[in-house]
């Protein structure tokens, strides 16, 4: 799989769409692709204590991703899920960028480690 989704490839969101009918045009819903991984920005916590969150997931088959693992930076407590999600896209952003200067896929982990962010066991994953 490449870095980069072309328009009639399957959408990496998982809906069995291609990605031209589904979220070519969504800035926001465009995850980060590795090989074998793909990362998520989101949000962690609920009822106004929110953290900014991460999460990797693993393709298990074609158009199927399985949670790999969430990272959660308990440094930062937003009152808001937004300004949470918004902080983690930043954060992830720069993570790439990090691994686009160096060459290095460990620089993602370490950028995020940096800047707070830990690895959370047992989380629970709540629909919207």
């Amino acid at each position: 799989m490449a870095d980069k989704v072309r328009r009639n490839d399957p959408c990496p969101c998982g809906s069995g769409k291609k990605y031209k009918e589904c979220c070519m045009h969504s800035k926001q819903a465009q995850p980060r692709l590795s090989p074998r991984f793909r990362f998520e920005p989101g949000s962690y916590g609920g009822a106004g204590s929110f953290m900014p969150s991460i999460a990797c997931l693993e393709q298990t088959a074609p158009n199927k991703w399985d949670y790999y693992f969430v990272l959660v930076d308990p440094g930062r407590i937003c009152k808001r899920k937004k300004l949470a999600v918004s902080q983690a896209e930043e954060d992830l952003e720069a993570a790439f960028l990090q691994k686009q200067q160096s060459g290095s896929d460990y620089a993602v982990g370490e950028h995020l480690r940096d800047r707070g962010y830990v690895r959370v066991t047992n989380f629970k994953m709540v629909a919207e």
